[in-house]
């Protein structure tokens, strides 16, 4: 399972990608490796998505659960 939470951060207002695995830390780092203080991230995902961060969890997908499983084609 690819686990990550996606949360606007305040200093780029982009949302991106971050593991869940981070709870308990002062700050969080997105796949795309932006680091956050906690207090400048909001639980939304609304707003515009992180480029790196799709990639890198569309490659995380594709390791998962393999290549056909996800694509629609």
């Amino acid at each position: 399972m690819v686990d990550v939470q996606w949360w606007l951060s305040a200093y780029d207002n982009r949302v991106h990608a971050f593991g869940n695995e981070e709870a308990g830390r002062d700050f969080g780092e997105a796949l795309c490796e932006h680091c956050v203080p906690n207090n400048k991230l909001s639980c939304t995902d609304d707003g515009e998505r992180c480029l790196a961060c799709l990639l890198i969890f569309g490659d995380l997908l594709a390791d998962t659960y393999g290549d056909a499983a996800w694509r629609a084609s």
